[in-house]
């Protein structure tokens, strides 16, 4: 959402809160707490009725639905409505967690299209302009490692038809998260060995062992192919 369509930066930091609780209800004390630690909630509480109508007015500009329909309120919590308002974290893990039932339920090829989807869904990590807020840090890691564990099955059923371009290319990506991903490296490792791309896969090889190195972790040997 463009920054102009903004009145204040505390109405974006409210919508921002209430998006990473990924729809579940947000108390209004810990929201005053938040955005205005240490004030008079006396003072505060005003200015977060304020904050929450600037914020459904940006989402309804126009006014066609009620003021409950994006932004639901209590006396007590506020929350978004994951139901109406499409927000890609909860699209993300919707789409992920539904693709890991279908995986988990059928061990072979089937689920592949939808997780292959769900890890193209994947936009990085959460609020990565607010890396050093607490509050961020829970649902960037869950979405994170829903994220991993999606690129993992899609090694898994690469892995189990020789498909060595996926197990490289889903390779790197756990390694863009987790350089010191042990099994990634030496999966892309082998795979390109098995595509007969030795140069890439002696600098792939080379790359894993210095980062075992850098943790004080002896290198497996290059891993031998059939």
């Amino acid at each position: 959402m463009p920054l102009r369509e903004w009145q204040s930066r505390k109405a974006r930091d409210l919508l921002k809160l209430l998006i990473a609780r990924l729809g579940r209800p947000v108390p209004r004390d810990w929201l005053l707490e938040a955005l205005w630690p240490e004030q008079d909630p006396r003072r505060t509480r005003p200015r977060l009725s304020v904050a929450l109508s600037t914020v459904r007015g940006v989402l309804d500009p126009v006014h066609r639905f009620d003021a409950e329909h994006y932004v639901a309120a209590t006396r007590d919590a506020i929350a978004v409505d994951t139901g109406t308002l499409l927000v890609d974290l909860h699209d993300f893990v919707a789409q992920a967690e539904a693709a890991l039932s279908l995986a988990h339920s059928d061990p072979g090829q089937s689920a592949v299209p939808m997780l292959e989807a769900a890890e193209a869904a994947y936009g990085g990590d959460f609020l990565e302009d607010e890396l050093y807020e607490e509050w961020t840090i829970v649902p960037r890691e869950q979405a994170r490692a829903i994220y991993i564990a999606v690129t993992r099955e899609l090694i898994e059923r690469a892995a189990a038809r020789a498909d060595h371009g996926s197990i490289t290319r889903f390779g790197l990506r756990l390694l863009e998260l987790d350089p010191y991903d042990e099994g990634a490296h030496l999966g892309v490792v082998a795979a390109r060995t098995a595509e007969r791309a030795h140069g890439e896969a002696q600098r792939a090889y080379h790359v894993y062992v210095a980062r075992m190195n850098e943790i004080d972790v002896r290198p497996a040997p290059f891993p031998q192919t059939p």
